[in-house]
């Protein structure tokens, strides 16, 4: 397999033998538990090192979409469709546009899936939500907030939509930006505290636009920590 040097310049060679093995999965259908070809197999295939294979393979583990048995072999995961969503938000991450994009698309997700949750939330589902908003409180309050913790809260909102694919693709969404919304919480950790109230008594009230209202305040602030993210690359 051959790349031109424009390919080159827009993405590292680790990822295009990502693809490449991605490629190779759906083309030879193997499914849960099937072995991956070898680092040397799949080498020779593609014409590249075997670094490159084994550190496109180390991506693929990280998405989900493979499991590596140490000394063993390499298998497709048992949920692979977990790894080829996050495989795909990670590719509309890397290869999109500009911030302004990347915070309409993650907005226009949360809204859906904050909407599709008021209208199925049950009881229970809401004192999970609040629950989560008081461990968001209290740990901002003890200087120990994570990002884990802002997704978290988002989670019991996903779990609340009743929907596997909305979960999923949320969930995926989120993980995918941890390291921004870390950064977010992490700057401003009194505000990302009240847009979780807004957005939390939003839900228990049902009221759709002031979810929709908070939403977007909230993907402003997320939008200033992804450009901080994106200036620290360059430097």
């Amino acid at each position: 397999m051959e790349w031109n040097a424009s390919q080159r310049h827009r993405k590292s060679l680790s990822r295009q033998v990502m693809e490449s093995i991605e490629k190779m999965i759906l083309e030879q259908k193997l499914g849960p538990g099937d072995v991956l070809p070898t680092e040397i197999q799949i080498s020779e295939e593609l014409q590249v090192s075997k670094s490159s294979v084994r550190e496109a393979v180390k991506m693929l583990e990280a998405l989900g979409v493979v499991e590596i048995r140490r000394g063993l072999c390499t298998v497709i995961s048992e949920n692979p469709e977990q790894g080829y969503l996050n495989v795909m938000l990670s590719h509309l991450y890397l290869n999109s546009g500009n911030a302004e994009e990347l915070q309409s698309f993650r907005r226009t997700i949360e809204s859906a899936y904050t909407a599709l949750a008021i209208d199925q939330a049950t009881q229970e589902d809401l004192a999970a939500i609040q629950d989560a908003l008081e461990t968001f409180r209290e740990k901002m309050c003890g200087g120990v907030l994570e990002a884990g913790d802002d997704i978290a809260f988002h989670g019991q909102i996903l779990k609340a939509t009743h929907n596997a694919f909305m979960m999923s693709l949320g969930g995926a969404l989120n993980e995918l930006f941890r390291e921004t919304i870390g950064l977010s919480i992490r700057f401003n950790p009194e505000t990302a505290l009240a847009d979780h109230e807004k957005i939390c008594q939003a839900i228990v009230a049902r009221d759709k636009d002031a979810a929709q209202r908070a939403i977007s305040k909230s993907a402003e602030q997320w939008a200033a920590a992804f450009e901080i993210q994106e200036e620290r690359k360059t430097e």
